[in-house]
């Protein structure tokens, strides 16, 4: 009689040990009033390995104390650009947001990487919901592109793109262009406030999870972004019966 084959063991992700960085500001990049996309290079040696999805931490010397800022890295290591960029969500009169605000191209900046522990997990099933509202679309775009360097067909990709407004949307066009090099992949970008003209979907990210279609029992969620959507959402994957360990999840507090 045949036995049953043994579960899948999710192979162990390589580690990468992070530790400080001299670098500089390599370019800066305002796509809003209150949207930087920054990137940063390491001065005298190789950029540093990480997982797509994970960030690094800018230092912050001098008073009150010396702090570290996180920011999920938008870019991949295929990218080939030599620097890590994010975006970030600028808040007025924040000591982080100041500081990136006012720092010039060419300056010299800090940072500690790679951090986290927020990346795709192996092996990788028939579905992945990456769901990220504001910047929190930031480390799932690493993903994306992770996805789409592995190349290979038959899973399904939803990724959701939660905003207020339009304005608040940034690298639509890069974002349908990665999708449109992953098979199977639909980019969704949604707003809750949504201004005349805007012919695409409405609504919190939540309520296009409620009505997808997807097996609880072959599925991932990646959800980056506002503490409560990321709370709403996993509630609502749980109550669909997908498996809390299928579920991983990055808060932002901007």
């Amino acid at each position: 009689m045949d036995q049953p084959a043994p579960p899948a063991v999710a192979p162990r992700p390589r580690t990468f040990r992070p530790r400080e960085y001299q670098g500089r500001v390599a370019a800066k990049t305002w796509h809003a009033p209150d949207l930087l996309e920054i990137s940063l290079a390491v001065e005298g040696e190789a950029m540093f390995e990480h997982h797509p999805g994970q960030y690094v931490s800018v230092v912050l010397e001098g008073e009150p104390r010396r702090e570290l800022r996180p920011y999920s890295l938008w870019s991949h290591p295929a990218d080939g650009t030599g620097v890590a960029t994010t975006v970030v969500r600028v808040v007025p009169g924040g000591r982080a947001s100041t500081y990136l605000s006012r720092i010039e191209v060419g300056a010299p900046i800090r940072f500690v990487a790679p951090l986290g522990a927020f990346f795709l997990r192996d092996p990788l099933p028939g579905h992945l919901l990456l769901v990220g509202t504001g910047t929190g679309v930031v480390p799932l775009r690493a993903m994306l592109r992770e996805l789409q360097v592995r190349g290979g067909a038959g899973r399904a990709v939803h990724l959701y793109f939660g905003a207020r407004r339009e304005a608040d949307l940034f690298h639509l066009e890069e974002f349908r262009s990665l999708a449109g090099q992953v098979p199977g992949t639909r980019f969704v970008p949604t707003l809750t406030r949504p201004e005349a003209g805007w012919t695409g979907a409405r609504g919190r990210v939540t309520e296009h999870l409620a009505s997808l279609p997807f097996p609880a029992t072959d599925v991932q969620a990646y959800l980056c972004g506002n503490g409560s959507m990321i709370d709403d959402a996993t509630e609502l994957l749980l109550a669909r019966g997908v498996d809390r360990r299928a579920i991983v999840r990055e808060k932002y507090f901007d």
